[in-house]
Parts: structure tokens; sequence; C-alpha cells
């Protein structure tokens, strides 16, 4: 990016020269970039990224091109947008726990103590990522190429995999924003776009690896968001999605409300409404059925889904009845004979696999 580029950014109040990492690193994997609309090629600088085939134009805020379609989504584009922005005065200075403060403050009914909380809960991410990234994810740091951390949210997963190659994308822009900061602090360049997990902007086979945590349950439609994350993914690629179970036999880990699951799908909504008086829109969990059939449906992957035992740094932190049902629970999900059991009540799953090769004839 040249420095005329950057003064006039700076200038129009959307951003500093080191909020522009993103979108030089961006430019600099352009042949992996598509236009989300026609999946044409993208001439990506520092104002914008301009489709060749369809002639589409995709602005840069704040060194992060928003190529998100203007579809069905858990956020409002405009408001989301204005958010970003107002995260970007905070100015270069801001920390990642300042901005994060910033976002949480915002929601009208939250309380200072509660909003601390979660900005401490959200700072220490980073470091409880790395035990997956030594467990279950582990698959994911030893493939070669590009990782696509899809649902990125404040780019947590980016920052414990350092130096790794990695992008994120979110449809968030204002999270978005916070993750620039957070790869940062990590010693990384943050390479970010907006973008919606069901139209991405990216080339068939572009990435080596896609890793999307708690992301299935809000997209719009999961089998769009399921073909893309096979698209993406060069044959023999690594994939790891994870997701609550609907039919968990604790409480709904978004609204903490026991038994929305077990309700049709058409009353769920009211429910919550009733007991907590929150939407429910955009949370769509799946019990181990159908979450095997729309894999199976909907990609090319060899998978398993898996019943990871709960946390020790949980248990640790639970009242003594639940904390010896936790211990109990862990005993017994590893057990072969009762997994059949585990798969109808455990409170969450983690699912990953392999992007079948070519001529593999693979699981239907």
């Amino acid at each position: 990016m040249n420095s005329v580029a950057v003064e006039s950014i700076v200038a129009t109040g959307t951003g500093s020269p080191d909020q522009h990492d993103s979108n030089a690193e961006v430019a600099g994997l352009t042949s992996i970039w598509c236009c989300p609309a026609c999946r044409g090629p993208l001439q990506i600088d520092a104002a914008d990224a301009h489709c060749r085939r369809c002639d589409a134009r995709y602005p840069s805020i704040g060194g992060i091109l928003d190529l998100r379609l203007r579809k069905s989504a858990w956020i409002e584009f405009d408001a989301d947008t204005a958010a970003a922005k107002r995260l970007l005065a905070l100015g270069s200075e801001a920390t990642a726990a300042q901005m994060a403060r910033h976002v949480f403050s915002s929601r009208s009914d939250w309380d200072g103590e509660r909003v601390e909380s979660r900005v401490r809960q959200l700072m220490s991410e980073a470091s409880r990522l790395m035990d997956d990234l030594e467990g279950w994810l582990k698959p994911a740091t030893a493939e070669l190429g590009v990782l696509l951390d899809l649902g990125c949210g404040p780019g947590m997963l980016m920052a414990a995999l350092g130096t790794r190659r990695c992008i994120g994308i979110d449809v968030s822009l204002e999270w978005l924003v916070v993750a620039a900061q957070v790869v940062r602090e990590a010693g990384g360049t943050p390479v970010l776009a907006a973008a919606l997990a069901e139209a991405l902007p990216l080339a068939d086979e572009a990435v080596a690896c896609v890793v999307s945590l708690d992301v299935i349950e809000h997209v719009a439609d999961p089998r769009p968001y399921l073909r893309e994350i096979s698209r993406v993914t060069m044959h023999g690629g690594f994939v790891a999605v994870s997701t609550p179970n609907r039919y968990s036999l604790t409480a709904e880990p978004h609204v903490s409300i026991w038994g929305v699951g077990w309700l049709p799908r058409s009353l769920q909504k009211r429910y919550v409404k009733w007991r907590s008086g929150h939407s429910y829109d955009f949370v769509r969990l799946m019990g181990s059925r159908e979450l095997r059939s729309i894999f199976r449906r909907y990609t090319a992957l060899d998978f398993r889904i898996h019943l990871p035992e709960v946390p020790q740094r949980h248990v640790a932190g639970f009242r003594p009845r639940r904390a010896a049902l936790a211990k109990c629970y862990n005993r017994l999900v590893g057990v072969s004979a009762l997994r059949w059991l585990f798969l109808a009540i455990a409170p969450f799953y983690q699912v990953s696999g392999y992007r079948r090769r070519l001529g593999s004839a693979g699981r239907k």
C-alpha cells in the first residue's frame, strides 16, 4: 500500500496505517479470494475490492474488506458497520480489551459487572484454545497451506495459532475490528474479511484447513454453509466444526434455559421470549442424527462426531454436586458401549474430518 493511499484513508477517518495491515495481507493472497456473488477474480487495493467479472465493488473499513452479500443474517449490516467505525474512532492506541469492553458496554441490558466478567473471559479465551489445539484441533496445526477460521469473532483462535498462516472471516465487522487488534497484540498480522459463511469470498480449494467453532447453529441456513466449507477446502484438507447439542440434558447455552431443544422448532422462539424476554432468532441447535445427516448430504467429508469431556478448568469452578456429575460424565463419555447414549444427551459436539481426495469413494 502506498503512502498516499494511507494518508487519504486517515484523512477520511476510516482508520490508521496500522489498521490497514489486514488489507495489504489480503491483497498478498489475491489468488485465493473471489467475488462472493459470481466467484470472479478480485482486484484488491487499499480502498476496496473490485470484481473483474461482474464489476461489483466491496469497500474496505479500517483495512478489513466488507465482502458481505446483503442476505439474511443475525446482525443488521448498517448498524454493525457503524459500530465498527466507532471502534476504529477509539484510535490505534486502544487495546483489544478496551475495544471488547466498548462492544459489551453498548448492550443496554448489561451492567458493569457483567461487562467486566465477559471481557475477562474473552481475553483468556486464547489460552483455553491452546488446549484444543493440542487435542482435537491438533491436525489443524499440522496442515500446510492457509487455515480459515470461519466465524472468527474476536480472533482468539488466530491469536492462539501464533505464526500459523491463517485468515479470519466473520459476518460482524465490529468483531473483526477487535480481532485485528487481538492478532496484532499476539504478534501476528491480521488477514481478515467480512463475509457470510453461506457465500464465502474464496476460490474453490483455496484453503488447507477450515475451523468453524460455534457457528453452524447461527447461520441462516446450514446447508449452504456446509457446501461452502466443502468447496473451499482442498482435497485431503482438514475440517473442524463445533456446536451444542439440541437435546442436551443441560440448559440451552445461549439463553441458560432448560428444555428449549426438546420443544418443536415452531415453539422455541416463543418459549424463550416468555421465559427470558430475549430473542431466539438465528439459533438452531441440532441433535447428532440431524448433524450427521446434513454433513453426509452437503459435504464431501469423511467425518466423525466426537464427544468432548467437560474441561477440568470448568469442573473446578462448579459447585460440589455439579462437579460430581461432571466427573461422572467424564468417566463414562469415553466408554464405547455407551456412545449411543451420549450422542443423544451430550452437551456439545465436535465434528472433524478430511475432505475426500480425488478418486476416493467416501461415505454417502
